[in-house]
C-alpha cells in the first residue's frame, strides 16, 4: 500500500511540475519595444497609427506571434513575419484607411451592402478574411481573393 501511495504522490508532483499553465505568461511572452517588431508590423503602425502611443507590445515565444495595443483602444496581432492577422477596436470603428488593407472585392462588397456599417475587427487567416461589424451586429467571411463566402448573425 505504501508503494501505491508513493507512486500517486510522485506522479502528482510530476504532473504539477510540468503543468503548462504554471508560470505560462512569464515564460511564453516577452515584452518588447516597437523597434523589435518585424519591419512589416512597424510599417503598418507608422502608416495607419501615426502618433498613436504603444501601450503594450509582446512577442509570444511559443507561437512566434506579436500582440500590440495602441492608444485609442486598438489591438493588433501579427504573425512571426510581421503580417497583420487581426486588427480590433471595441471603442471606435476601424478607419476607412485600415479597410483598404483588405482585398478590393471585399472593400467593394462592404461599400455596396453595408455603406454605413461600423467595423470593429478584421481578421485574416490562411484562406479567409473575417470581418466583424458592430452596427449591424454581423460577421462576414471572404476568400483571400475578396469574394463573399457567408454571413453570420451575432
Amino acid at each position: 500500500m505504501k508503494n501505491y501511495l508513493y507512486l500517486i504522490v510522485l506522479f502528482s508532483m510530476i504532473a504539477l511540475g510540468i503543468s503548462p499553465s504554471r508560470g505560462e505568461n512569464k515564460n511564453s511572452e516577452k515584452k518588447i519595444s516597437v523597434s523589435e517588431l518585424p519591419q512589416p508590423a512597424q510599417h503598418l503602425l507608422k502608416t495607419y497609427f501615426p502618433g498613436a502611443r504603444v501601450i503594450h507590445c509582446v512577442h509570444s515565444r511559443v507561437w512566434g506571434e506579436y500582440e500590440v495595443k495602441v492608444s485609442g483602444g486598438y489591438e493588433l496581432e501579427f504573425d512571426k513575419k510581421g503580417s497583420w492577422e487581426e486588427i480590433d477596436s471595441k471603442h471606435t470603428p476601424l478607419s476607412s484607411e485600415l479597410v483598404k488593407l483588405l482585398p478590393s472585392g471585399t472593400v467593394r462588397y462592404l461599400a455596396d451592402h453595408y455603406p454605413d456599417a461600423h467595423m470593429e475587427s478584421m481578421e485574416q487567416r490562411k484562406d479567409i478574411y473575417k470581418i466583424s461589424l458592430s452596427s449591424p451586429k454581423v460577421k462576414l467571411y471572404f476568400t483571400k481573393s475578396g469574394e463573399f463566402v457567408k454571413q453570420k448573425e451575432d
